[in-house]
């Protein structure tokens, strides 16, 4: 009987309340995973599909070679996280860009960006940089506020420059390239470094905050950068195996987590006795972000067979064909610029991704440009709350009020709305990078 009423009711209404079940038990406080899973199993039993189904949905994409990856670039990160190279960092950077008004700001910015080189990971980072660089900030008269501000806004370029996790599900999920997506992240990072940048220096020159007051040696300079290079051996290699042909993503990921056992050993950070900790911090992660995945597979599968994902194919292509392609992109990047607060972009792009570029690709859009999309979505969903992890993890370790950031916020708030439009209507901010080293046209 529920069956027959249920093929009565539109598409569009069972994705309204598809979308309104599950922000209620979000506002309940149920983690956004479990919110995730228990919504699409209602509907999917409400459609009448067998609990075995629902299980083989679960277990399907832990199937993936290419997310096998996953594990072993987030056990790189764990290495570089617990042997404390982010002081190595910090201390090539503070002679180099430290010196000038507001140049501690400066060196949390490019710190974050280098650090995605090593954990690709925005709560790693915003921890790391909360622990080591804010309350240097604030002893030198950044306010806690903006300070806090700073390193959430810069934590998230942790998932965008390369080897970043987002980055390979979203590949994954819209069938390109890993590599491609990798460079589609680095080139907006850079972008974003360079304003996140030129704020904090217009902020700190007009306020006064100020700079290291410590008097480097040109010899200084050179040992703490030459202490520092060995760092870049692991996401170089990993990056330069991938575009050489040597070996796969995965194969890359084991290789960069080898490496940098390597490398913190080198730098006497690690010993024996550290392992079972990197193994068990890794596992939690990976488990969380494959717990994330598996829910959102289950999500993919619920949309398609209620006729949603039809249905927003053809949505998209009739405001595509009927109006503009651009007009029809514009309403996709203000749903997940929405959406991003209370998804994760792994959520959105799983869910969404495949469905998307076949609404687009008729028109020319390239994949690579929705898929940069998708990652802009982690600049939204980390730095709002009710998701946003940045944000949580800096008010957390500097003791600093969710209300505070987010009213230091603002600036940075404005330059990613403007990023993002920017991004929509220009293609190339989004592909310069991969298209400069022919990995795509």
């Amino acid at each position: 009987m529920l069956e027959q009423l249920i093929a009565f009711v539109p598409p569009w209404a069972m994705g309204i309340a598809f979308i309104v079940i599950l922000v209620l038990l979000i506002l309940l406080g149920i983690p956004v995973t479990f919110s995730i899973g228990l919504t699409s199993v209602l509907f999917m039993l409400i459609y009448g599909i067998h609990p075995t189904t629902i299980i083989r949905g679960i277990m399907y994409p832990m199937q993936s070679f290419p997310l096998l990856g996953v594990f072993l670039f987030v056990f790189m990160g764990v290495v570089f996280e617990k042997a404390g190279l982010t002081e190595v960092l910090v201390e090539a950077l503070q002679p180099l860009v430290g010196r000038f008004r507001g140049g501690l700001g400066t060196v949390l910015v490019v710190g974050c960006a280098l650090y995605g080189l090593l954990t690709g990971a925005v709560a790693a980072t915003a921890a790391a940089f909360s622990r080591i660089l804010g309350p240097a900030m604030i002893k030198r008269g950044y306010p806690k506020g903006y300070t806090s501000a700073l390193v959430s806004s810069s934590a998230a370029l942790g998932a965008f420059i390369p080897p970043s996790i987002p980055a390979i599900i979203i590949a994954t999920s819209i069938g390109g390239s890993v590599l491609a997506m990798f460079m589609v992240g680095a080139a907006l990072g850079l972008l974003i470094m360079v304003g996140l940048v030129l704020i904090n220096l217009a902020i700190s020159y007009k306020n006064g905050y100020g700079g290291i007051e410590r008097v480097y040696t040109r010899k200084e300079v050179v040992a703490n950068a030459l202490r520092a290079l060995p760092l870049l051996s692991v996401p170089l290699g990993v990056l330069g195996g991938i575009y050489l042909g040597v070996f796969s993503v995965t194969e890359a990921g084991a290789f960069g987590a080898v490496l940098s056992l390597v490398v913190a050993a080198a730098y006497k950070r690690l010993s024996l006795r550290h392992f079972p900790q990197l193994f068990i911090e890794s596992t939690k992660t990976t488990s969380v972000v494959m717990l994330m995945i598996a829910a959102s597979y289950v999500l993919n599968y619920t949309w398609s067979l209620s006729g949603i994902n039809n249905s927003l194919l053809n949505f998209f292509m009739g405001v595509a064909r009927s109006v503009d392609p651009l007009v029809a992109l514009s309403i996709l990047a203000t749903m997940l610029f929405v959406l991003g607060m209370f998804f994760d972009v792994i959520v959105l792009a799983i869910a969404w991704g495949s469905v998307i570029v076949a609404a687009f690709a008729p028109f020319g859009i390239n994949i690579y440009h929705i898929g940069g999309l998708f990652l802009l979505g982690v600049l939204i969903g980390t730095t709002t709350p009710p998701v946003g992890a940045a944000v949580f993890v800096v008010s957390d370790a500097l003791e600093v009020k969710v209300e505070d950031i987010i009213k230091s916020m603002k600036p940075f708030y404005l330059f990613y709305l403007l990023f993002y439009l920017l991004a929509v209507f220009v293609p190339d901010i989004t592909l310069w990078l991969p298209r400069l080293l022919g990995l795509i046209r």
